[in-house]
């Protein structure tokens, strides 16, 4: 396998790229998003050391993938057999899937389709019910100094989103529960700067705390039982994808794993890199 390219996947471009040789298998990673890009899940790529070919690629509508004008197709039906399309293309067989954030809900549907394609299960900073999220993301809002909640209230009421002073709320939102590390690195920052809006609005809509694209009644939990494969559940506890969301999904699926990192936000592979790769690399060493 070359070490990035492109691969024509469901009619579009799809870049990824690849690190390491399957010694001990592959991990197939979903960036989150979504409408976001691979880059800032560059520290999974430390599993090449333990022996693992490591694999990301940019979904389509976002990094360096083709972008649908058609904003129907952002759906995760779709993104599901995209998944698959991917796994196809470059031959990968069984692999260990990888999911952070929106692409965890992407995994979890992706293995109520597709299990049998799986060696394992990897669920970071996500949710099995965009309605609990929904929830969950209004009491961690509440957290923030009011100052910060008026601004972001307002110029959303407003539909004002491109304010300097709305920009610099989110902002706060984001040095305090997406990562907490400082400075962000270069990947961080740019796959914030480049987020496709098109697939993130239809999917999630523009706002903060409210969902009102088309996920926002997504909901897999009751189906959960259905997973008959190796799970590891990380979460950080100071990620604004709660850690209740997080024993939702060890409740449910039998047999899972569940890790809570202590003092690190929704970018646990940036705040504690070291221990978050050593916990993935120690599920994926135990099977």
């Amino acid at each position: 396998m070359e070490p990035e390219g492109f691969l024509s996947v469901g009619g579009f471009r799809i870049y990824y790229r690849s690190q390491g040789n399957p010694t001990r298998g592959t991990v197939l990673g979903l960036h989150g998003g979504p409408g976001g890009c691979y880059d800032y899940l560059t520290p999974l790529f430390d599993l090449a050391r333990q022996g693992y070919r490591v694999v990301l690629y940019d979904q389509s509508g976002g990094g360096k993938s083709a972008r649908p004008k058609d904003n129907s197709l952002y759906t995760i039906e779709r993104y599901v057999e995209e998944v698959e399309g991917v796994r196809k293309a470059l031959k990968l067989g069984k692999v260990h899937l990888y999911g952070h954030s929106w692409g965890g809900m992407l995994a979890q549907a992706y293995a109520l389709k597709y299990q049998s394609n799986l060696t394992s299960l990897v669920l970071s900073g996500t949710t099995s019910s965009v309605p609990a999220l929904a929830e969950e993301s209004a009491k961690v809002f509440q957290t923030l100094p009011v100052g910060i909640r008026d601004k972001v209230t307002k110029y959303e009421s407003a539909g004002d989103f491109e304010n300097p002073e709305y920009l610099k709320a989110v902002d706060a939102f984001n040095h305090r529960f997406q990562a907490l590390v400082d400075p962000w690195p270069e990947t961080l920052k740019y796959a914030f700067e480049t987020f496709s809006l098109p697939v993130a609005n239809t999917m999630f809509g523009p706002y903060v705390v409210a969902i009102t694209g088309n996920m926002r009644y997504w909901d897999v939990t009751g189906r959960l039982g259905e997973l008959r494969v190796r799970c590891l559940i990380i979460c950080g506890d100071g990620d604004f994808l709660t850690p209740r969301l997080h024993k939702t999904l060890h409740e449910k699926i039998s047999g899972s794993k569940l890790v809570i990192m202590k003092g690190v936000s929704h970018g646990s592979m940036w705040d504690a890199r070291d221990t978050y790769v050593g916990h993935l690399a120690d599920f994926l060493n135990s099977i």
